[in-house]
């Protein structure tokens, strides 16, 4: 296999995550004693600090893992270890409102909303009344315990210093805080931490030193505490009390009651090849095995250019559709994932490929949200995908945490706003995937952009096991996005025939609307791979 710039030979780890100051993170707990599990949550609580609005201990998320070994997977509850086997742990966000009356949901039938310059403007509900209860650190913790070496104190060390001490902005937090700028003055408090000058007029922009003290102080407290502070101790009080006052849902018995759900991944084979990705009761990984399951049928590698187009773009569009259509009672999402990933299934779809053209609504949803890939040299891989929605523009006062709106999207909650019962989990298109070989080689990666998400990581996977390229170029290769009447495509792409297409976006450069996968890989001969996406603002490291 041919290998570039960004492989290392006689190396123990790899990482590459949404920033540069996040991949580092990871680096430097691996090298002070951790495994990829610490590096992935030091780089987790980093990416938190320095690309703050596309993740936060105000979010919530997903961490896959593979254990060295391999083969089965694992689930439960119980926070022991488990050898060998691949696993899912689900920290993400869950619906608030125990204990509260029916009057108090609906923010009052007048939710707020606000249109952010994103594209063509997108509709987001903001406020407290849009925030879910947070994962983020029952999350971390789940996934020490199960899988670290190191204590959470320790992995959180970076996040705290790049807090404390300052970080230059990266360019995909510059773009969105212009973009959110108006979210972001909802309140003082959020205006505080967000906006810079000396009437505090505009938002941080690229290239500015940020500097988060307060939430520092916060993850500095619960290192040393552990996550019952944020959940039951005096950080609980503070961010129920606060988001009741201001019109949210989130009561201190929704924040007691949290618990990181370990589940079974939804494995499959491609090739020859293990796919372990995020499973029912969330979408988003039943539809990339959906996508690959109908493209496996074919050989990609010898398809004419429009004839690949035909097939991975009806692959994409027909399960997003099923996406859209098929997932919204989250009790039924196991047996429907079932159905929908089934070779029967597939049969059907590949027919109705070469039978449809266009049509059919888009639903893009949050960009928002973050991606990061560790591998050690043992062959434990984690894979995490975090998200805190578009956020909120609420800051809980001296804590320094921006919180989530993930209740105010409405491709998470199908059913419609604070519909769902308290405690239930929302809807999501995150999709952290592990990919792996009988000889030992492992890949890690995954996507943010919503509906992008499983088209991003199908491609990348692809391009890596199917065309055999270097990671990198797997990663930077140009992409295609097909969803309801609109194909989307970079420039480089293997494209074909349009005309059935009702909508056509065409980008001369790589754009962020592509997702930003960051993968890294444990080839079988001992060596590593990282690539951060060039789309987003990504960086690698190794130790």
């Amino acid at each position: 296999m041919a290998f570039d710039g960004h492989t290392r030979k006689m190396t123990s780890f790899a990482a590459s995550a949404g920033t540069p100051y996040a991949a580092a993170a990871a680096a430097e707990v691996f090298a002070a004693g951790g495994n990829a599990a610490d590096a992935a949550v030091a780089s987790a609580a980093a990416v938190g600090v320095t690309e703050p609005l596309m993740s936060s201990i105000g979010g919530g998320g997903f961490a896959l893992v593979r254990t060295p070994g391999g083969g089965e997977s694992v689930g439960g509850t119980d926070y022991g270890r488990e050898p060998g086997g691949a696993e899912l742990i689900d920290y993400y966000d869950r619906m608030p409102g125990k204990g509260l009356p029916a009057s108090a949901f609906g923010a009052g039938g007048s939710p707020q909303t606000i249109i952010l310059k994103y594209g063509a403007g997108v509709k987001s509900i903001v406020g407290a009344a849009s925030s879910a209860v947070p994962g983020s650190f029952r999350g971390w913790e789940a996934l020490l315990r199960r899988h670290g070496n190191l204590t959470l104190r320790e992995t959180l060390s970076p996040a705290v210093r790049l807090a404390r001490e300052g970080f230059l902005l990266c360019k995909t937090s510059g773009m969105w805080f212009e973009v959110a700028s108006e979210v972001l003055t909802l309140t003082d408090e959020t205006r505080k931490n967000f906006y810079t000058g000396d009437a505090l007029e505009r938002p941080y922009r690229m290239g500015e030193e940020v500097r988060f003290p307060e939430l520092a102080d916060t993850l500095e407290a619960v290192g040393e505490a552990g996550a019952d502070l944020f959940y039951e101790g005096e950080l609980a009080g503070r961010v129920s009390d606060y988001t009741l006052e201001m019109g949210g849902i989130i009561t201190r018995e929704d924040l007691a009651t949290y618990e990181a759900v370990v589940r079974e991944p939804l494995s499959f084979g491609y090739g020859d090849r293990m796919v372990h990705t995020n499973g029912p009761p969330s979408a988003g990984g039943a539809t990339l095995a959906q996508i690959l399951r109908v493209i496996s049928a074919y050989d990609l590698a010898k398809m004419p250019d429009a004839e690949y187009e035909r097939v991975f773009a009806g692959a994409m569009k027909l399960a997003l559709e099923d996406r859209d259509r098929a997932y919204n009672e989250i009790s039924e999402n196991a047996i429907v994932a079932r159905r929908l990933t089934s070779e029967e299934y597939a049969r059907g779809q590949r027919e109705r490929i070469f039978a449809s053209g266009g049509g059919g609504a888009t639903s893009f949803g949050s960009p928002n949200t973050t991606h990061l890939s560790c591998v050690d040299a043992s062959g434990l891989a984690v894979s995490i995908t975090a998200s805190m929605g578009y956020g909120s523009g609420i800051v809980i006062p001296g804590t320094g945490i921006p919180m989530n709106n993930t209740l105010g999207e409405p491709e998470l909650n199908p059913r419609g706003f604070h519909a769902l019962t308290p405690g239930e989990s929302l809807i999501s298109s995150m999709s952290p995937t592990i990919v792996s070989s009988a000889g030992g080689d492992v890949i890690s990666l995954g996507s943010p952009g919503a509906s992008r998400i499983p088209t991003a990581i199908a491609q990348v996977l692809v391009n890596a096991v199917d065309f055999g390229m270097a990671l990198e170029a797997a990663v930077h290769a140009p992409r295609i996005h097909a969803e309801g009447d609109l194909f989307a495509h970079e420039a480089g792409a293997r494209i074909g025939d349009l005309s059935r297409y009702g909508h056509v976006l065409s980008y001369d450069e790589p754009s962020m609307f592509f997702g930003g996968v960051n993968a890294v890989r444990r080839a079988a001969n001992g060596d590593f791979e990282a690539a951060a996406d060039e789309r987003r603002s990504g960086g690698v490291a190794f130790a």
